[in-house]
């Protein structure tokens, strides 16, 4: 059942009516009157009962629903979705897919967020049309974007849709979006290359670097630029390798891996051959997980810090602060390197 909104407007030009229809529903909502699930007049229903124009009543909406206040149906109308009407930030959040690393991302956000704030995440999958469908499907629903970009040049119009001022860029995307947007991203060259050389006196315990790579798309290329100037640098012999399975290990080699599967691979090649890893065979693994931790009496990792990521964005966002953050990149020690 619709309800009714009745509203006394005060001739103030200090106060445009678009503002006082919502503060008129946000004073329903809290003295009882409106609840969840009640539905509010349409734009039309609005605009004769109170001869204004539809651009006013469309603009009050839109802040409702940015605010995460109401929520509209196609073809159904306006409803309410929150009786909580503090919270000043509805955050639409744009991932490329769920990992155990990306999950920290998000629950770091989250609790950061929640004081003054809500949150809504969806899923691309690195698949263009579902990312144009999220992002063309959100447009004027939500106080801040969160986007994960997908490395393509279809991409950036997609995202100029949304209004400026109120777009981030998370984890990925530095390199391409820094002079338009505020981000909190991983810089993988200079990542992979400042971590190595900080733990150079470890690198030298062996006789060759193996970075594990199955492609070199998008920011990979980045890591694999990183891995090859440091190596160039220390010096030390060097391999860059997509097939693990079709290379020739010998002892002595240190491998740096991007994927899992290649992970399990080398462990279990370790462990075949009784190699002694952290002396006659070195890992470092990427993305910290907790079975690193128990996985071969433990596997070194190095990893941007996602949950620091995550809180870093949340208070970005809460503080209304453009900025523009190189998130920090840790290595975890363990006896495989």
């Amino acid at each position: 059942m619709r309800k009714t909104i009745d509203i006394q407007f005060e001739d103030k030009k200090s106060v445009p009516k678009y503002r006082q229809i919502i503060d008129a529903i946000q004073q329903k909502i809290k003295a009882g009157d409106l609840k969840k699930g009640d539905k509010i007049p349409s734009l039309n229903m609005f605009c004769k009962q109170y001869g204004l124009s539809q651009d006013t009543v469309l603009m009050a909406y839109n802040e409702l629903k940015a605010k995460g206040i109401i929520t509209s149906q196609v073809g159904k109308g306006y409803f309410i979705q929150n009786e909580n009407t503090d919270f000043k930030h509805k955050v639409l959040l744009v991932f490329d897919r769920l990992t155990t690393y990306k999950e920290e991302l998000y629950d770091a956000f989250k609790d950061a967020l929640k004081s003054d704030g809500s949150e809504q995440i969806f899923f691309h999958h690195n698949n263009l049309k579902m990312f144009q469908t999220i992002v063309e499907g959100s447009i004027g629903d939500y106080s801040e974007y969160v986007i994960m970009p997908i490395d393509s040049p279809e991409v950036l119009p997609m995202i100029a849709k949304l209004p400026a001022n109120k777009v981030f860029i998370l984890d990925q995307g530095r390199k391409q979006y820094k002079d338009l947007y505020p981000f909190v991203c991983q810089d993988f060259e200079r990542d992979i290359y400042r971590i190595l050389k900080k733990n150079a006196a470890l690198v030298n315990k062996y006789q060759r670097m193996v970075l594990v790579i199955r492609h070199q798309k998008s920011h990979y290329k980045d890591i694999v630029t990183g891995f090859r100037d440091f190596c160039k640098q220390l010096p030390i012999p060097y391999e860059i390798v997509s097939e693990i399975k079709a290379f020739e290990i010998k002892n002595g080699d240190a491998f740096v891996v991007v994927d899992d599967r290649d992970l399990d691979f080398i462990v279990r090649y370790s462990i075949e051959k009784q190699l002694v890893l952290g002396s006659e065979m070195g890992i470092a693994s990427y993305n910290e997980t907790p079975l690193k931790g128990i996985v071969a009496s433990g596997i070194t990792t190095i990893s941007t810090d996602f949950a620091e990521m995550g809180k870093t964005m949340a208070d970005m966002i809460l503080t209304n602060q453009k900025m523009k953050i190189d998130n920090p990149f840790i290595i975890n020690l363990r006896n495989s390197f």
